[in-house]
């Protein structure tokens, strides 16, 4: 098991002060993660997660990345505890449902009402899907002020995919990045991480977080990254929240994460621009679907 180290560069102040600045301190929690998409190719082992989130942070911490085995999007309210578990728990082997019931084992976690997971494993060449979504949260809710927001998955096991999300426009939200990931472009950009990006694309276009749509504005998300490890790669999460190791040997095979300010330009934006020039430089191969 590997867990990345931090990644942000530290300045060091020696020939100045005799002294390097000090640890960046990460936040331990992160509330109401929003919309991903959580997928796997079982031909090839590759796993991947793609997350969008109105939070003024890097959202990398949600994915848990386990080649050959499986991958899980940990969000909602989350803490690197409770990511941890999913991502041992992938490792160890169990099944997307196996998974769940660990995680949402109220003798080990006292805030469930606060979770919402996502989870795709597969075992020799099957895969299985589970999620979790807090009955408090689930569906469209109004809140004392209100606002109305969507919360709830979608899966399906034969195109190894998992939809989920919470605090966002509609269930279109969900249900548009699934279609998404399982449409074949006539193109033939259908490689995991294509049909990631167009998912997340997909979001965003059908509202995104509700959050980040004020007035007439309509950016959808404040932050969005996309993670794919290879089938051969070691397994993969960041050591901590509100981090990214994009750009470093630290990261996975795929790893590009954007943010910005609430009602900035949106960095699905800048995401995109970013993807065409990694895509340019590699021909993945494309998923082939089995429907096991």
């Amino acid at each position: 098991m590997r867990i990345s180290k931090a990644v942000m560069a530290l300045v060091t102040l020696a020939t100045v002060t005799g002294c390097a600045t000090p640890e960046p301190e990460y936040p331990t929690t992160l509330d109401m993660t929003t919309w991903s998409v959580v997928a796997v190719d079982p031909g090839s082992g590759d796993v991947g997660v793609a997350v969008a989130s109105c939070v003024e942070t890097y959202g990398d911490a949600v994915a848990a990345l386990v080649p050959g085995m499986g991958a899980a999007a940990t969000q909602a309210g989350f803490d690197i505890d409770n990511r941890n578990r999913v991502f041992e728990a992938i490792q160890e082997g169990l099944t997307a449902p196996e998974v769940i019931a660990r995680v949402t084992d109220p003798e080990w976690d006292d805030e469930l009402e606060r979770r919402q997971y996502g989870v795709v494993t597969m075992h020799d060449g099957y895969v299985r899907v589970a999620g979790y979504t807090t009955p408090l949260r689930q569906g469209m809710v109004t809140d004392e002020d209100g606002s109305a927001r969507y919360a709830g998955i979608m899966a399906d096991a034969s195109r190894g995919v998992s939809s989920q999300g919470n605090t966002l426009a509609g269930h279109a939200v969900v249900r548009d990045p699934l279609d998404a990931y399982r449409r074949d472009d006539p193109a033939g950009f259908n490689s995991l991480p294509d049909r990631l990006m167009r998912a997340l694309e997909a979001g965003a276009i059908a509202g995104g977080d509700v959050r980040c749509n004020q007035g007439n504005i309509r950016q959808t998300t404040s932050m969005a990254a996309i993670l794919v490890a290879r089938g051969g790669d070691e397994a993969y999460a960041t050591e901590n929240i509100g981090m990214t190791d994009a750009g470093t040997p630290d990261a996975p095979w795929l790893a590009l994460s954007v943010q910005t300010e609430r009602l900035a330009e949106n960095p699905l934006l800048d995401l995109r621009r970013q993807y065409d020039e990694w895509r340019r430089t590699v021909d993945p191969d494309p998923v082939v679907f089995d429907g096991r």
